[in-house]
Order: structure tokens, then C-alpha cells, then sequence
């Protein structure tokens, strides 16, 4: 049954086609690149080799399979496995707003150029272009959907792969100083003060600060276990207690599960009592995330092995750790002196 031909165009040309039986026993005829017979029976030889061991059938689940079936499998994953399960949700709207519900073939790395042009281009709701770190997290949001679809075979590639991702400028620098962090304290009301000097004094993260429990506060060895699943990156670590951090834990007590409380019941946002401390203070263009990059600089100023730090804050390179670490006019002139 399987055979090569050539077939007349309207133009008058030739081409070369191959005919074979697919997997299911239809009868295929396909037009193949090919000048000569000889070419024709390579490419016949090749699709018959693909059937004997099974990756026709892979590629052509590709054609079968819908973006909206891997998108829409995506948010269990997501919600699972993501504290950002939320800009997944927003990335899914938008992928699917601009490409529809086109099989996975049809979607190509020019497709997602196109459609990153798209993105620069679009305004939301309070009148701004998307960050590039916005259509970056969407697209990654496509490449796990895609490596997710290839792992349960119904792709065989990722077109994401192929496209290079925007450059993103939103590295910070903002380090709070020693007056300005006892300036923000004492205007800060009571329960968001321990949750201050928590972020100070040992670089957590707001979402592992204000879940803390009690089980994981060891004041004996003065030693907070963040577990997996508790942190970013999903992996536990262990986070020193100073001497200050300990005065102020030793002093809350322990009436109830979670550390940070408030009128008895756990701290769950300081959005609004965060925001008003710091215009109490004049502090401006600070947010509770860069109190990480407090912490690291001012582990590094003490002379704190990076490695040291690394474990603290859970950075998994000194790549990232350097992106926390600021250098400023302070560090020349101590440089200089020195």
C-alpha cells in the first residue's frame, strides 16, 4: 500500500506526495519537500518508521489537543503546588483571549512573538502597559502547560523553548536604614511591630511571617523551622533568632496557634496598617518585600559568609542573593578607608 507519486499542480508543476496507511488504517496521502523520487522515499521511509515505533501517533496528538484542555488542567496544578496561583488565573485569561482554542500544533514560536507584541501593546484597567515581568510569568505559564501536556502525551514539543523572554529591569535596591526602621516602629501600632522586627531581623518573607505558628518557634534554641511547603521555593529551612527578635517573642506568649495576632485572632494582611505607618514616618518608595534586601545588606556590611546568608533567607544562588544585596556610597567609603 505504501508508494511515492508525483501529481500535477494548477501552476503545472510537480510535486512528490507518499501515501501510507496511519495507525488507524486510514489511507494518507501527504505532499512531502521532496525534488526527487529518491527524496520522496526517504520521507516515506521515515513516516513509516515513526508508525512501526509509535511517535507518529505522538505527533500527531499535537493536532488533536487543544490549548484551552491544557489551560484548563492548569489551575488544579497551580492552586496545588503555587502561592501565585492567582497571576496564573490572569496569565490563562490572557493566553486565551489572544491565541482562542487552537489546537497545539497551530501554535508556534512567531505565534508567541506575536503574541508578546500584543501584550506591549494592551492597556489595563488603571491605563498601564503590562510590565515585562507580567508577560514573562504569562508565558512561563504556557511552558509548564505545555511540558505538563508532553508529560501526559498529549504534545511532543514546547514552542515557548524557542522564544526568548523579555529582559526584565525590576531589580531593587531599597534598604532601610537603622533611623528610619525606629522611626517606622514607633509610629506602627502594636500588633504590626513584632511583625516588623521579624521581617528585620531575619529577612522572611511576609507570606512565611504572618502564618507562623508557635510549633515552629524554638525559643530554647532560639531557632524558627519554616517546613516545605511553607516557603517560596518549597523547601524548609532553619532561620536564627536574634537577641532582639527573641525579647519580642518572649513577650507576646502563647495563647493561641499563631505568633502575629491581633485582638485574638491571626494576622492574615497589614496592606492598609503597613501602608499608613510608613506615610506616618515620610518613609517613601518601600515596600515590606524590600526589607529582605535590609536584611542581606546588612548581613553582608557585619561580614556574614554569603553561604551563611544564603541559607537564611533561602536563596538558592548567589545570583539571586546578589539581586537582595545593595552597595552604596556607605560601603565605598568604608572600602576606602579600610
Amino acid at each position: 500500500m505504501a508508494s511515492v507519486f508525483k501529481r500535477a499542480g494548477k501552476n503545472g508543476r510537480y510535486s512528490w506526495y507518499i501515501r501510507y496507511r496511519d495507525p488507524s488504517g486510514r489511507d494518507v496521502k501527504k505532499k512531502v519537500p521532496a525534488r526527487t523520487k529518491r527524496e520522496a522515499e526517504y520521507y516515506l521511509a521515515k513516516t513509516l518508521k515513526e508508525i512501526e515505533d509509535g511517535e507518529y501517533e505522538k505527533k500527531h496528538r499535537q493536532s488533536r489537543t487543544t490549548l484551552f484542555e491544557i489551560l484548563d488542567d492548569f489551575p488544579e496544578y497551580s492552586k496545588a503546588h503555587k502561592r501565585s496561583w492567582k497571576r496564573d488565573m490572569n496569565s490563562i485569561h490572557h493566553l486565551k483571549k489572544f491565541f482562542g482554542n487552537v489546537t497545539l500544533n497551530m501554535i508556534t514560536p512567531s505565534g508567541i512573538e506575536k503574541y508578546i507584541a500584543w501584550r506591549k501593546d494592551s492597556i489595563d484597567g488603571k491605563g498601564k502597559h503590562p510590565a515585562p515581568a507580567t508577560i514573562n510569568r504569562e508565558l512561563a505559564c504556557l511552558k509548564t502547560a505545555f511540558n505538563r501536556a508532553i508529560r501526559d502525551g498529549k504534545a511532543v514539543e514546547n514552542p515557548v523553548q524557542k522564544v526568548k523572554f523579555l529582559p526584565e529591569n525590576n531589580v531593587r535596591d531599597r534598604v532601610l536604614n537603622e533611623e528610619e526602621f525606629e522611626k517606622l516602629l514607633q509610629v506602627s501600632p502594636e500588633h504590626l511591630k513584632p511583625i516588623l522586627i521579624c521581617a528585620y531581623e531575619t529577612g522572611m518573607r511576609l507570606g512565611e511571617i504572618l502564618p507562623l505558628r508557635w510549633e515552629q518557634v524554638n525559643l530554647g534554641n532560639r531557632i524558627i523551622t519554616l517546613r516545605s511547603g511553607e516557603t517560596k521555593t518549597g523547601e524548609g529551612r532553619k532561620v536564627p533568632i536574634s537577641p532582639r527578635l527573641y525579647e519580642v517573642l518572649s513577650s507576646l506568649g502563647r495563647a493561641g496557634e499563631y505568633v502575629f495576632t491581633y485582638q485574638g485572632e491571626r494576622v492574615k494582611s497589614i496592606r492598609r496598617s503597613f501602608k499608613r505607618a510608613r506615610q506616618r514616618a515620610g518613609i517613601r518608595d518601600f515596600r515590606f518585600h524590600d526589607f529582605r534586601h535590609t536584611f542581606v545588606t546588612r548581613m553582608r556590611r557585619k561580614g556574614v559568609p554569603d553561604r551563611v546568608i544564603m541559607n537564611i533567607t533561602g536563596h538558592k544562588t548567589l545570583v539571586m542573593l546578589n539581586r537582595y544585596d545593595r552597595i552604596d556610597e556607605q560601603d565605598l567609603l568604608q572600602a576606602v578607608s579600610r
